[in-house]
């Protein structure tokens, strides 16, 4: 059952820390070698609530690497209802492990981002505030609504769950570009109603953090992150529904 996602979960996390660690070694020995030196002094305050933002975009990559996880199991579904368990509890199990994967996941991405921060000497410049525990909410609000959408979506779909977690991130980054463009009101009216759909347009980037409100949404950013919040339960609920109700 689980084991079988536990496996994904580990080939997800092996290639992602692979070639985030990858990145990190050719970065420091470009830097090293070029003998490059960075004054402490130069360097301004950075708030650690804008660095878990920013790394958000890492755990996004892992969600949407999982999320396919219960769809892959449609050609041998025959074979693992007949586990003695409820099919429910089943597919909870599935999303489960994706969580754990993607919270681990993040917590690398945030280690390598440190990393990069004291090898250039500006690690002494990174400042807590206030708004930590606002963003890490509003970051894994926002990754498992994209992963919960991904798993509603495929729920009941025969394989392709791949290919609409892949598609996903062309179509929330086009739907979320298209918002600024000058169309009649009502293409943009159309467009701003999908855009509640869109997680991105409940992610407080390192530039809309610091504003009251959301430009899309007009929303305050505690209330985006409930919204995110609220999509998350109801998408995984009605997936485990769907997909532990399929016919074989």
């Amino acid at each position: 059952m689980q084991y079988v996602e536990m496996l994904r979960a580990r080939r997800v996390l092996t290639w992602y820390c692979g070639l985030l660690l990858a990145v990190f070694v050719i970065v420091a020995l470009s830097f090293y070698s070029g003998h490059t030196h960075m004054s402490d002094d130069r360097s301004p305050d950075q708030r650690l609530s804008d660095l878990l933002r920013i790394c958000a975009f890492g755990a996004m990559i892992v969600a949407t690497c999982m999320a396919p996880g219960l769809n892959a199991e449609s050609s041998t579904l025959a074979i693992t209802w007949t586990r003695p368990a409820p099919r429910a509890a089943i597919a909870w199990r599935y999303i489960a492990v994706d969580a754990v994967t993607i919270v681990i996941a993040y917590v690398f991405t945030v280690a390598v981002a440190l990393a990069f921060l004291a090898m250039f000497g500006a690690a002494g410049h990174l400042t807590f505030d206030a708004a930590i525990p606002s963003a890490l909410l509003n970051v894994f609000g926002v990754t498992l609504m994209w992963y919960g959408l991904v798993t509603f979506v495929t729920a009941r779909m025969d394989g392709r769950g791949g290919l609409v977690s892949g598609l996903s991130w062309a179509a929330f980054s086009i739907v979320g570009g298209l918002w600024a463009a000058p169309f009649p009101p009502l293409l943009h009216g159309l467009i701003t109603f999908l855009d509640y759909f869109n997680p991105l347009t409940y992610f407080h980037n390192v530039t809309s953090s610091h504003h009251a409100g959301n430009d899309v949404l007009n929303l305050d950013p505690s209330l985006l992150t409930l919204i995110a919040w609220c999509f998350v339960a109801v998408t995984l609920v009605a997936t485990v529904r769907l997909w532990s109700t399929r016919e074989v």
